[in-house]
């Protein structure tokens, strides 16, 4: 090889570029002849002329490529091998980044949530404020929680985890869930008076809202073609436990005031346990 040539230029290289030139020259060259030989013949209408000088310079240009692909292979399987390495490395590198456009796709397409709904996710609860294609952001919710302190805290969550947890949204259904109040009492204690107590505050308390609650049933079995949940306050007894009785009390709440709703319940149910205490014991302090 001349002195004068670039190192990166091999036997190969010039070899296949020669192999090239030779090619199209000899395509070229025929194609013109075929060409000529074509516009010659006196017993071809212009039509069938043009259709034929169609299909040489389609064929020609069909020829070239697998030439030059066949020609070339060795440097094409090389640059493909490659290629492939790259793609490889730049999806294991921003495969999260993937991940999370795919998700904010499928939550797109499948009406996961939107803003302003209220979700949980993954243990994350709360209502959505802002979505992006990379993540969603949520403002926590207030309902209380044992052993736990600050809420109404900003949680941001990437879109990913759409792909692999089942997403729970409370106001796909409009602006009323059906909420459980859960009290525990020991065997010996009065769970009827507990129960009476219960009831007769969700009743007061549904009845608030009674007639937006009705309206909203029905504009759901219209809307939606579903079956409303239960419009009126209902009580659930278990024993799971052969030391307590559990009271399970289901009632429809709106969305934004289940907390407070269940701490009225509970106070009514503190109240009416303090005053037959009271009843019981006289001499107790009031």
């Amino acid at each position: 090889m001349p002195a004068w040539l670039p190192d990166f230029i091999d036997k190969m290289f010039l070899r296949d570029l020669a192999a090239s030139l030779i090619f199209l020259v000899a395509l070229l060259v025929l194609r013109s002849l075929t060409r000529h030989a074509i516009l010659k013949r006196d017993d071809f209408g212009p039509e069938v002329k043009l259709r034929w000088l169609v299909n040489l310079r389609n064929g020609t240009l069909v020829v070239a490529m697998i030439g030059m692909v066949l020609i070339w292979a060795k440097e094409i399987e090389t640059l493909a091998v490659s290629l492939v390495a790259i793609a490889a490395a730049i999806v294991l590198a921003t495969r999260e980044i993937i991940l999370c456009m795919i998700g904010a796709i499928y939550r797109t397409s499948t009406h996961a949530y939107a803003v302003g709904d209220r979700i949980e996710i993954n243990g994350l609860r709360g209502q959505v404020i802002d979505i992006n294609l990379l993540s969603t952001t949520l403002i926590e919710s207030s309902q209380v929680v044992a052993r736990k302190g600050t809420v109404g805290r900003g949680i941001t969550f990437p879109n990913s985890l759409v792909l692999s947890h089942p997403v729970f949204n409370e106001t796909m259904l409009g602006s009323y869930v059906m909420h459980t109040v859960h009290v525990n009492l020991n065997r010996g204690e009065d769970w009827a008076a507990a129960e009476h107590a219960m009831l007769e505050a969700a009743h007061a308390v549904v009845a608030e809202y009674a007639d937006d609650l009705d309206k909203h049933a029905r504009e759901l079995q219209r809307g939606q073609a579903l079956e409303s949940a239960a419009l009126e306050p209902r009580l659930l007894l278990s024993l799971d436990d052969r030391e307590a009785v559990s009271l399970h009390l289901q009632l429809p709440v709106p969305l934004g005031q289940r907390a407070r709703i269940e701490q009225r319940i509970l106070r009514a149910v503190l109240a009416a346990a303090h005053g037959a205490a009271a009843e019981a014991d006289p001499a107790a302090p009031a």
